[in-house]
């Protein structure tokens, strides 16, 4: 950027902060401001990933990963004439666990409203009983190292008072106090690279936000909050199903299976190199290919889309625990514009596996349905930027955001967290 537009941008920092997505395919960069309060997107940025990440058994090049944000942030910032100091960073993938796990407690002074103190200590109580299933997952899993794992973000996201639903229980008395929280982890190592970025790109890093959290606030319109739904994120290496239940995020899972899995699976059937195959697969997606290629590039996406089919299922038994589950089923993220996945979906026959009260309803999730965030530069449409607009939206809380009277959510988890780090 030119020298002279730097001092009037560092000026405007407090009011603004980038939001960054680093996947790995595409790193997208967002600078956002908070306007009567709703987040403004100035500026889009995104920078390629190099052909050699194809490899998914490559262990991430954070020198590249680095150039890449640079560009991404460069290009936002041009955009939106604006320089800021501030970054909210987006965590997922493979070495991400996400649990939402609920908590209760037996008050012995009913008659008293409930105490800041009594919601740190069940707060930490949940968050240390998620870790121990965390844990427990990442055990489980053949490709385990060994790794410890740390909160990164968390986030009450219900609350109950004898049984009522309330906004805030530190206005309200009873006997007994229920809550739910979704906190995510990741191993000491990704969030070591996390912060790796943040200190080689010169930026305060205010928060890291799990995606599916992100995405799914975003979503989360007064039909989804009434209706419930599920939430696909289908991205590069892995695939997030997010559950949206009675006006609660009630948990989310990942499993190993991409985009990335689709490219290798052209480049195995069709004897091609990865980026060949990448580039097959775009061109497929976009509607540009015809005859036999067509019909061969069909043959092999099938396949991978119906076991993708077939994880989202087994997610879904997971997550449902029996009870009904929302009709309506979003796909978004980069490989849900593969027109195989939504076929492979809609086939299953979903009502005699699962309790869904009747056929799920599948479609895309296009970022022009998500009122709360407001782009200006007309560059966020399909259901790609989702996620990053998501990321913005958490982004915009962090800027103008004048401290209510009595403590917060945020700062009761946050004040948690150090507790549990310790």
């Amino acid at each position: 950027m030119p020298p002279s537009s730097a001092p009037t941008a560092r000026r405007q920092q407090r009011y603004h902060v980038t939001a960054l997505d680093v996947g790995t395919q595409v790193i997208k960069a967002l600078v956002v401001k908070k306007e009567a309060g709703e987040a403004i997107i100035l500026g889009v940025g995104r920078a390629e990933q190099g052909p050699g990440e194809l490899d998914p058994a490559a262990p991430p090049d954070l020198e590249s990963v680095v150039e890449g944000c640079h560009a991404a942030l460069e290009a936002a910032e041009d955009m939106a004439e604006v320089i800021p100091t501030r970054l909210v960073m987006g965590i997922g993938g493979s070495q991400v666990r996400v649990v939402t796990t609920q908590g209760s407690k037996v008050r012995g002074r009913a008659q008293e409203r409930v105490s800041k103190r009594e919601l740190e200590e069940l707060v930490e109580s949940i968050q240390r009983r998620a870790l121990r299933e965390a844990q427990g997952r990442l055990q489980d899993e053949a490709t385990y190292g060994g790794e410890q794992l740390r909160l990164v973000h968390s986030s009450i996201t219900a609350a109950k008072v004898d049984g009522q639903a309330v906004v805030d229980p530190l206005r309200f008395q009873g006997q007994k106090l229920e809550l739910t929280v979704f906190n995510t982890f990741t191993t000491e190592q990704h969030m070591a690279a996390v912060e790796e970025i943040a200190q080689a790109l010169d930026l305060e890093l205010l928060e890291t936000v799990a995606e599916p959290y992100a995405a799914a606030r975003l979503a989360s319109t007064p039909q989804v909050v009434e209706q419930g739904a599920v939430l696909v994120d289908i991205g590069a290496r892995t695939t997030t199903v997010t559950l949206v239940r009675s006006g609660v995020l009630e948990s989310a899972r990942m499993f190993e299976l991409g985009g990335r899995a689709f490219t290798r699976k052209l480049a195995h059937d069709l004897d091609l190199t990865l980026p060949l195959a990448e580039s097959l697969k775009l061109r497929h997606t976009a509607g540009l290919l015809g005859g036999d290629e067509r019909a061969r590039v069909r043959r092999a996406l099938g396949e991978s889309a119906e076991v993708l089919a077939q994880g989202v299922a087994l997610v879904l038994h997971d997550l449902a625990k029996g009870q009904p589950l929302p009709g309506q089923v979003r796909l978004f993220g980069g490989g849900s514009y593969l027109p195989e996945i939504l076929e492979q979906l809609s086939v299953l026959r979903w009502t005699d596996y699962l309790p869904f009260l009747q056929p799920p309803r599948f479609s895309r999730l296009s970022a022009e349905e998500l009122p709360a965030v407001h782009d200006t530069t007309g560059l966020l449409q399909g259901p790609a930027d989702v996620t990053p607009m998501g990321l913005a939206y958490q982004a915009a809380a962090e800027i103008e955001a004048p401290p209510p009277p009595g403590p917060t959510w945020e700062e009761m988890v946050q004040r948690v967290t150090g507790l549990i780090r310790r």
